[in-house]
């Protein structure tokens, strides 16, 4: 054989690692588009989740009871499926403020691939409409006559100086 006829085409074995080399990034870029998709659909169910859990706080925190918001109840959801919530509602020492603690407890949704669960909230509330229920009335007025002196002291010392 010339070298003529050597320099004319391709050897077997460049073939080959040329249809291997197409192999392999083929199957990396159909991988590749695999977890994009992927990633989209987990990405747009934790939207309609969160979408949820904001939509049941609404729902939970509408309540003007203090009754209801203390016995809890349940909500359906689009996502969660059924959601159990829970309130623990303690007041501060600050005025007309309330530490709540909601508690959701959901069934999971196998449509939307989420899995059963619990989430916990603490918020501080200023003056919820339930506020004015006749169990906060005398821990509001001890407060009141406990600023009310911390405040006459105050005075006091500024006049003494």
């Amino acid at each position: 054989m010339s070298s003529n006829a050597l320099s004319n085409g391709f050897m077997l074995l460049e073939v080959l690692i040329a249809l291997a080399l197409f192999g392999m990034s083929a199957v990396f870029l159909v991988e590749g588009v695999g977890l994009v998709s992927k990633e989209i659909v987990n990405r747009k169910n934790f939207r309609d989740l969160e979408g949820d859990l904001v939509w049941i706080r609404a729902q939970v925190f509408e309540q003007t009871d203090y009754e209801k918001m203390e016995d809890g109840g349940d909500i359906q959801a689009l996502t969660m499926g059924e959601v159990r919530w829970e309130t623990e509602i303690e007041m501060t020492e600050v005025l007309d403020v309330f530490r709540v603690s909601l508690t959701l407890v959901y069934d999971g949704n196998d449509e939307f691939e989420v899995e059963g669960g619990e989430k916990t909230y603490v918020m501080y509330l200023f003056r919820p409409t339930w506020s004015k229920n006749s169990d906060f009335a005398t821990e509001r007025g001890r407060l009141l006559d406990e600023k009310r002196k911390q405040m006459e002291q105050m005075r006091e010392d500024r006049r003494r100086l």
